[in-house]
């Protein structure tokens, strides 16, 4: 029985080392468990940082980006206004174009350069007219914000209402029959604003300009609504604005003392 006592010490010391054990392994887990959940909480936590970091530079860039949108509406809305009271201010030279295409104007010179009392009652048909309505300071203004075919146009209805109040001084002043604007480049330029109306400016010429002012308003006012709603424009239409603008600015470039 002397080994009773042996085999006793060992299976106590087992038992004592198997529960040394266990507890070293519950501390170790729970001290690695929390180490771990003391990570993931930090990581939450710098996650939360960066989505609020993130959330408040968009939110600040979204403000900043809507702040400039309605800046540039606003803009856009000034511009459509500008570019329509200059519109508006081409009323006066369209009167006159619709009185100069009444008469046969080569007919109407000679008598006016013989006769001053013909020359007065052509006076009277734009009396008070001023000069300025041809000054387009505000409507450039407005042209970055407006489509191009809307400048284009109206930069058209210029070039065509200049000629007509040119030939209305040729009358009022007796200055015979010359006509100081280029018919053709006048002609040319409306083909290209209006390309539908090609034989009617063939048939008619400056004779059938004032009907053609009409309907280069009703266009000026419909690029302005596309403006407003935002509308699109594409690259032929583009070709076609810029086209468009430089034979315009040739035209009035002739002219001497009109702009």
């Amino acid at each position: 029985m002397d080994w009773l006592p042996a085999i006793s010490s060992t299976g106590l010391l087992a038992a004592v080392l198997w529960l040394a054990r266990n507890v070293i392994i519950t501390r170790l887990t729970r001290s690695v468990e929390h180490e771990f959940n003391s990570k993931i909480e930090q990581l939450r936590a710098e996650l939360r940082a960066k989505e609020n970091e993130i959330s408040s530079l968009r939110n600040g860039a979204l403000t900043a980006m809507a702040s400039r949108q309605v800046a540039v509406d606003k803009r856009r809305l000034e511009a459509v206004d500008q570019l329509w009271s200059a519109t508006m201010s081409l009323n006066q030279a369209k009167g006159i174009s619709a009185c100069i295409s009444l008469i046969k104007f080569e007919n109407a010179a000679e008598i006016s350069e013989r006769d001053p009392r013909i020359r007065e009652l052509f006076g009277k048909f734009g009396s008070g007219f001023d000069m300025k309505s041809f000054s387009n300071a505000d409507a450039q203004k407005a042209r970055p914000f407006v489509s191009p075919m809307a400048w284009a146009t109206y930069s058209a209805m210029i070039a065509v209402s200049v000629h007509a109040v040119l030939r209305w001084q040729i009358l009022k002043d007796g200055l015979g029959k010359n006509d100081f604007a280029n018919t053709e480049s006048i002609n040319k330029l409306l083909k290209t604003v209006l390309p539908h109306q090609s034989a009617y400016i063939d048939k008619y010429g400056p004779d059938g300009y004032y009907h053609l002012l009409e309907e280069l308003e009703n266009n000026i006012l419909r690029e302005l609504q596309s403006t407003l709603a935002g509308g699109k424009f594409d690259k032929e239409s583009v070709k076609q604005a810029a086209e468009i603008v430089k034979q315009s600015n040739s035209i009035l470039s002739q002219t001497n003392g009109v702009q």
